[in-house]
């Protein structure tokens, strides 16, 4: 009977790492700050100030805050789509493992780079898909609410799955997560410089 027990034991699938506390307030906390950013830089924009460009090959603000919610379902989506079908790797998690708050800082820095630009895919890039400022608010104020909820609720191993970024770039899926606040910030950055270019209108 108790080999019996121990190999029923066995057969059952190990339980999910799920995040701690601390990891789901960082990245609750950081994309509040800067959805709250955001907001307050466009809230008292004119119609001439929410679309002036510095250049033809420049965003507007309003493009910029297109992207930045465009960009948070497919993040999201993405990081939803891999905590489901990518294998935990132990090793990997290990190796990280007192490197964590080293990692997510440099990730937040890294999005933040204004020096290394670049290039939005197609799918993301601003196409005037909202009618109304106040459409594209609502709508980014929808989309960062299921993100938090997410990071708030979810039982996925994030730390211990990686998506492979790009060439010698590895992220567990939790620094995704950041990767959204973290993008959110570089772009917020961008209208901060298209609000101090030559011709922005005083009002």
């Amino acid at each position: 009977m108790r080999s019996l027990m121990m190999l029923a034991l066995l057969a059952l699938p190990m339980c999910a790492e799920t995040l701690s506390k601390g990891e789901r307030d960082q990245a609750m906390s950081h994309l509040h700050a800067t959805r709250k950013q955001v907001l307050d830089l466009i809230a008292p924009l004119s119609e001439a100030q929410w679309t002036f460009k510095a250049g033809p090959d420049r965003w507007s603000i309003a493009e910029c805050a297109e992207h930045i919610t465009e960009t948070e379902n497919l993040l999201r989506g993405l990081i939803q789509q891999s905590a489901k079908k990518l294998p935990v790797d132990e090793t990997k998690r290990a190796a990280k493992a007192t490197k964590r708050e080293a990692g997510n800082k440099a990730v937040l820095e890294q999005m933040a780079d204004r020096s290394k630009r670049a290039s939005a895919p197609g799918e993301i890039r601003p196409t005037g898909r909202f009618a109304s400022k106040a459409a594209l608010v609502a709508a980014l104020n929808e989309r960062r609410d299921v993100t938090i909820k997410y990071v708030e609720t979810t039982d996925e191993d994030l730390r211990g799955r990686f998506f492979q970024m790009g060439p010698g770039r590895e992220m567990d899926l939790y620094e995704m997560i950041l990767m959204i606040s973290g993008h959110a910030e570089r772009h917020l950055l961008q209208m901060k410089e298209v609000t101090a270019a030559p011709g922005y209108p005083k009002k």
